[in-house]
């Protein structure tokens, strides 16, 4: 990255927080949150630089907020179940929408004032990345999405299924899409997978996540019973976590996204 971009980034990352891993490589889930609050501001003329003076950040995609500050805006956010409830250090926010009723619960808990508004903003993607020119033109029966920290030699006998989360969003969308069952470690694997109707199974065999987030994502959709397997074989027998209503949950994130701090 040149000292133009990293100048430009560390401006864009004042505007909106995003985790970005250390060694300054891309785990797509949380790169979305760049690319479609972009998209959304794209709408209406405008970018992450135009910010108005004085507003707070803004979060989004991922199990982030115990990266919160006091005031800050969250737009789909979610908690992570793996961080302990004292590293929640703000004492309220202003919240637009979050990823699903977990996270309300939690934040309610502390006091603050949530709307039932629900869905991790990645399942705008569709509207933004259209399915019709990513489509590759071949596709296999099944492709197979570690997570971000997993080890590859877990995965050893899959090798030609795997679609790597470490890439951008178009191409990680076009390995999704080469298959027509997801088997994923990864929640923006599955998130993303049945963003664009593809069936999509929890492959639950230690990544070192809490299910925490899974539930809650689960949940948001308005499933509250689902499955997952705990290898990659009893995950394609399950072979997919029923489909729900994906348009209104599209509508509620578009209607609340937080335009007024531009």
């Amino acid at each position: 990255m040149s000292m133009l971009e990293n100048f430009v980034e560390r401006k864009e990352r004042q505007s909106l927080f995003w985790w970005k891993p250390r060694d300054g490589s891309v785990n797509v889930g949380d790169h979305l949150s760049k690319v479609l609050v972009s998209a959304m501001l794209a709408l209406r003329d405008t970018n992450l630089l135009r910010k108005r003076a004085g507003t707070p950040r803004m979060l989004c995609i991922g199990s982030v907020l115990h990266f919160a500050k006091t005031g800050e805006v969250v737009w789909g956010s979610g908690v992570n179940g793996k961080m302990p409830a004292a590293s929640h250090r703000f004492t309220d926010l202003d919240v637009r929408a979050v990823r699903g009723p977990k996270t309300r619960a939690f934040l309610m808990d502390m006091g603050i004032a949530v709307p039932e508004v629900y869905g991790d903003p990645a399942l705008l993607l569709p509207r933004f990345f259209d399915k019709a020119f990513l489509m590759p033109s071949q596709r296999k029966p099944f492709a197979v999405v570690p997570h971000f920290n997993e080890s590859l030699d877990k995965y050893a006998g899959y090798e030609e299924h795997l679609v790597s989360p470490r890439v951008e969003p178009g191409e990680f969308v076009r390995g999704l899409l080469g298959a027509e069952l997801i088997v994923s470690s990864s929640l923006h694997g599955l998130i993303l997978a049945e963003a664009y109707g593809i069936p999509a199974v929890y492959l639950d065999w230690g990544n070192g996540e809490d299910r925490f987030k899974y539930d809650d994502y689960y949940a948001g959709t308005g499933r509250t019973s689902w499955r997952s397997g705990n290898t990659v074989e009893e995950c394609l027998d399950i072979g997919g976590n029923g489909s729900f209503d994906l348009r209104p949950i599209q509508d509620g994130l578009m209607a609340t996204f937080p335009y007024d701090l531009w």
